[in-house]
């Protein structure tokens, strides 16, 4: 089992990428000058006129902006990255809570940063600290980070309810995002760094995390809580490597991942036809730098999604393009927030190992190609993952709006654990990203899963089942 477990990627020497510094250039430049145009356009009420090619009327310089940001997203976080923006613990402090930054080594050398929120400003002065607390995990999704839990504000993010609850609160960092891009020996800059997909977060990272906040916390067992990819890497350790399920009292996952037969985002459709299987383009395009934080992501949020941007509802727009269209939940006012910490980073086979689940139907392992599978994993195509393995109790949250969680999926990955609990969300339009960033996630959520585990706690301390 071990054997196809931890596994390393193939070692390919990928092709220089240095045209991408001067189509980026060229990008920058051409964005700048749009966007100049655009704004005459919206203050003189002028058509924009650019002479010539016909093309400067203003409705025509929105999508050619707008695709000109997307690429400049994409192609700068090949070519710089942003360091220091790293706000969890700023946030956090100046929300009034107690954090602390760790460091965590995995067994193949990555360097992560995860954070703790030992206690709350509610309780410390009437609580006695000597008493052991109950220990949360959080694990974020793809592209995102620690943030994810905590940008909501103290009275609605997950993060701050449980540490009022009386939790003691870890918030997990995944290799490749804001806080986890080191390695021992290998520069972020290289496509080296790069060669991991979510399997390596769940073997590696989620295991060496979770041990750790253990540890730290000198306790046997903890709750998780995960969202979109971080579900993934629970089912992926559990999985590969059983003998976790003894660490978790209790498993809530928010917009589960595993099998995505009936995926309905159309990018996942677009992309599953020419990644979803080992190709050329898909060694090409795997072990890169996917969508860090940059001076470009900075340039969109001050100029789209700003507070008083007449852009601002196509921050939104994004967000309901990837999560779901037509979500009334969605809290408008974070959405600076939001930007400022998002995309947090990936590598691109993360995105082309879901895109090869799609494809196949199957949940398991990377596809790097029959010949090599055959060194990897001794058989011509990847191993499933065997979710029966997952002996835990798990709660499933999950919605009918969510492009990237299916019901159908969700509602047949059930059918195949040994033990799960199904919450649909009551409402038609939740999406994706509305298990975060709703203006109701508290009642509709929150609440629910605080009362769960404490439920599970007085069973843990006192033997009785309820």
């Amino acid at each position: 089992m071990t054997s196809t477990a931890l596994v390393p990627f193939p070692e390919l020497t990928l092709p220089a990428r240095n045209y991408q510094k001067v189509i980026t250039k060229y990008c920058e430049h051409t964005y700048n000058m749009l966007y100049q145009r655009l704004m005459q356009c919206s203050t003189t009420n002028s058509c924009c006129s650019s002479g010539g090619g016909g093309g400067g009327n203003c409705t025509s310089i929105v999508p050619r902006l707008l695709l000109l940001l997307m690429l400049l997203l994409l192609l700068s976080g090949q070519i710089e990255s942003v360091d220091g923006h790293k706000v969890t613990a700023t946030l956090i402090t100046n929300h009034n809570y107690p954090v602390e930054e760790h460091t965590v080594h995995t067994p193949d050398d990555y360097i992560l940063t995860i954070y703790r929120i030992p206690t709350s400003p509610k309780l410390q002065l009437h609580s006695n600290e000597t008493v052991q607390k109950p220990v949360v995990f959080l694990q974020h999704g793809i592209l995102c980070a620690s943030d994810d839990w905590i940008i909501n504000g103290p009275e609605t993010s997950l993060a701050y309810m449980f540490a009022d609850a009386g939790y003691d609160v870890w918030l997990g960092n995944a290799r490749g995002n804001t806080y986890s891009r080191q390695h021992k020996h290998i520069h972020p800059d290289t496509s080296d760094f790069w060669k991991f997909s979510w399997h390596e977060i769940g073997v590696y990272d989620l295991a060496a995390m979770l041990d750790y906040a253990l540890s730290a916390s000198n306790a046997n067992s903890l709750h998780f809580v995960a969202h979109s990819q971080g579900t993934t890497t629970f089912f992926v350790l559990m999985s590969s490597l059983p003998w976790y399920n003894e660490k978790v009292r209790s498993v809530h996952l928010l917009a589960p991942i595993a099998y995505m037969r009936n995926h309905s985002f159309i990018l996942s459709k677009l992309g599953g036809i020419f990644l979803g299987s080992p190709s050329f383009l898909s060694w090409i395009l795997g072990s890169m730098e996917l969508l860090p934080i940059t001076s470009m992501q900075k340039l969109m949020c001050e100029h789209v999604c700003s507070e008083g941007s007449m852009f601002k509802f196509l921050c939104s727009g994004l967000l309901d393009f990837i999560g779901g269209w037509g979500t009334r939940h969605l809290n408008q006012t974070l959405l600076t927030d939001v930007c400022a910490t998002h995309p947090a980073g990936a590598s691109t086979s993360q995105i082309i190992h879901y895109l090869q689940l799609y494809a196949s139907g199957d949940f398991r392992q990377y596809d790097h190609g029959r010949e090599q599978n055959e060194i990897i994993y001794q058989q011509s195509t990847p191993p499933a993952y065997n979710v029966k393995n997952i002996n835990s109790c798990v709660h499933m949250y999950y919605s009918d709006n969510d492009y990237m969680s299916a019901v159908e999926d969700v509602e047949y990955l059930a059918s195949l654990l040994p033990c799960a609990e199904l919450y649909r969300i009551p409402y038609s339009d939740w999406n994706h990203y509305d298990f975060l960033w709703s203006t109701n996630v508290k009642e509709v959520i929150n609440n629910r899963i605080i009362d769960k585990m404490e439920r599970y706690d007085i069973e843990h301390a006192t033997g009785m089942s309820f």
